[in-house]
């Protein structure tokens, strides 16, 4: 597989779950501000048992090489901050994230998806990721348009989810020439 186990950024460290990472996730997910942004595929109330389960999930998922997912690690204090993961190993792939709210508005989630993306569009496998978000997510929509992905309306039948409080009803892309150009930019800069 191409994707690294561990990634390190400037203040981050994106790696596999621990054990020690269910109470914050635990307490990621329990939060509303959090949930309420995500599909149902996240249950709300959390619990220790869905946390333990998402773990071993992603664990599995990604020693497949099916799907990757990342705990989120704040370097200064080793505290997990949230997660972040590809939906499927494809040529077209989905992003998803989730931070606790202590992390918003830092530039942690800015930082996290460019690199997962900077990993997925140098796997020689992923030549476009998608995301979508609810129309009032804006901070999810700003983060995205921040890193290269386009607005694309609203989301395809086959990408739409229930969510906690509004479905996902804004969709994005980003191809990897897109990327490409973004990166070469961010090299002359």
């Amino acid at each position: 597989m191409a994707f690294p186990k561990i990634i390190e950024t400037e203040r981050l460290v994106l790696r596999p779950f621990a054990p020690s990472d269910l109470e914050a996730l635990v307490d990621i997910f329990s939060n509303w501000e959090v949930t309420k942004w995500l599909s149902t595929n996240v249950p709300f109330p959390y619990t220790s048992e869905d946390g333990k389960n998402f773990m071993a999930k992603a664990k599995a998922e990604f020693e497949e090489g099916t799907s990757i997912c990342y705990a989120i690690e704040d370097q200064k204090t080793g505290q997990c901050a949230g997660n972040i993961g590809l939906i499927s190993v494809a040529e077209e792939t989905e992003v998803g994230y989730a931070l606790h709210p202590t992390f918003w508005g830092g530039g942690i989630g800015t930082e996290a998806l460019r690199a997962v993306i900077g990993a997925a569009f140098t796997s020689d496998i992923i030549t476009c990721i998608t995301a979508q978000t609810a129309t009032k997510n804006l901070g999810s929509q700003r983060m995205l348009e921040k890193v290269g992905f386009s607005y694309a309306g609203s989301p395809p039948p086959d990408y739409v989810r229930c969510g906690h409080s509004e479905g996902s009803s804004e969709f994005y892309t980003f191809k990897i020439e897109d990327w490409r150009k973004v990166r070469g930019h961010n090299n002359d800069e």
